[in-house]
């Protein structure tokens, strides 16, 4: 990679594996400088500093077949159907259905390729930049007790709804709460990311709380008490008792 970061700076660094199955969206991301996700079939979290490339079977002919060769930086995020984005496939099937535009930087070749041994059918994966540098296999790249997780799972214990990947300006928020005065957006990355998404203008009224990893995992209630504080400020209510939790 052209880009060096210190070993805390890859740390927190994100990056979310996505898939490409065929040469014309390499030839997109390589060329045009965007890549697309159906909002239908999102990961729960799609915002990352860096998208890396798992390139399918389909890619054979290739040594970049069932392999992590590739990263990009993220740009900028926009909601788009697939007719605004395909103009010339107007008349395609799905042409109404929504869209995660991604446009990234220069695709970088990674030192070294990151290959699926066991894996051969794949699905989102959010890491970091850490992770995949130092990655031997595919399998390296998940992260046990993801705090992402952590936290989703503990608002949704504590009767919330968190909505994902809602775009605040031009960069997703990891996770949405919508109360009486507006939105919540509570992200899981570095400080610079947090601000990078507060000074984007929105329509809409939003609060912005950034938690980062070692926050959730150390201190899980106090970030949930933030969280609560936060919610109150735009006119919501107070946390719910988690369900079966004791009065």
């Amino acid at each position: 990679m052209s880009v060096m970061y210190t070993d805390a700076e890859a740390r927190r660094r994100t990056v979310l594996v996505v898939i490409l199955n065929n040469e014309i969206d390499l030839e997109r991301a390589r060329d045009a400088g965007w890549y697309r996700i159906p909002q239908r079939r999102a990961p729960r979290r799609i915002g990352a500093d860096y998208l890396a490339f798992y390139q399918t079977g389909a890619f054979r002919q290739q040594p970049e077949a069932q392999t992590i060769s590739f990263l990009a930086p993220t740009h900028r995020y926009r909601l788009m159907t697939r007719r605004e984005l395909l103009p010339e496939e107007a008349d395609h099937p799905r042409a109404g259905d929504y869209y995660y535009r991604i446009d990234i930087g220069p695709l970088e070749r990674l030192p070294r390729p990151v290959r699926a041994t066991t894996f051969r059918r794949l699905t989102f994966i959010h890491t970091t930049l850490a992770r995949l540098l130092a990655a031997e296999d595919v399998k390296d790249l998940f992260i046990d007790d993801d705090p992402f997780e952590q936290l989703w799972s503990a608002l949704r214990e504590h009767n919330l709804r968190p909505l994902k990947n809602r775009l605040a300006g031009e960069r997703p928020v990891d996770i949405t709460l919508r109360a009486r005065g507006g939105y919540l957006g509570i992200t899981c990355q570095d400080a610079n990311a947090a601000q990078e998404s507060r000074s984007m203008p929105t329509a809409e009224r939003w609060e912005f709380l950034q938690l980062s990893a070692m926050q959730i995992t150390a201190d899980l209630p106090g970030c949930l008490r933030q969280i609560g504080a936060a919610l109150l400020r735009l006119g919501g209510s107070v946390l719910n008792q988690p369900v079966g939790a004791s009065e």
